[in-house]
């Protein structure tokens, strides 16, 4: 692979193939675009200084969100705080229909709000499983954990956002 045999144009690519999902993990993480750009591009820093370690046991893009959510961690326990919302012309640029993107836009406010009542482990599966379209097994690797633990994870954390989401709909009637 040239990638591993120290190709930067072949690491350019990579970069340019896994750069986008690698943005999108960190910032729902870290929930600030300039912290998750920070932490993409440490990723591949890292990454590319710890090319001859890879050992194949996982796919490329499971070790970078491996890296990826590891950083994350690090800058989460660095600052200690509270984490912000996204700005909506952030999570829904694009969108032509006013109408319904106001309601579209409501309901990704509730569930990004849910999503951060959520611990920690259960935040990064849902963002894994749901936002990367990764399977357990990857998942788990990725998290340093097994598919078991994962899939328990990924299931209170559905449970918790349906209970979250029913209830703001039922507050909402009131």
């Amino acid at each position: 692979m040239a990638v591993l045999a120290g190709d930067q144009q072949a690491y350019s690519l990579l970069v340019k193939k896994y750069q986008r999902a690698i943005f999108y993990t960190a910032l729902r993480m870290l929930r600030n675009p300039e912290d998750a750009d920070d932490v993409a591009q440490k990723t591949f820093v890292k990454a590319y200084r710890a090319l001859q370690g890879f050992r194949f046991e996982s796919s490329l893009k499971t070790w970078l969100t491996t890296i990826a959510i590891n950083l994350c961690r690090t800058e989460l326990m660095k600052h200690k705080r509270q984490m912000v919302e996204l700005p909506e012309n952030l999570a829904d640029a694009g969108f032509e229909r006013q109408k319904e993107q106001e309601a579209a836009d409501f309901k990704k406010s509730q569930l990004r709000s849910a999503l951060e009542l959520l611990p920690l482990r259960q935040r990064e599966v849902v963002t894994l499983r749901i936002y990367q379209e990764m399977p357990f097994k990857e998942i788990a690797k990725a998290l340093d954990s097994n598919e078991t633990a994962v899939k328990v994870n990924f299931h209170h954390a559905m449970k918790s956002l349906r209970e979250w989401m029913s209830k703001k709909v039922k507050d909402e009637e009131l």
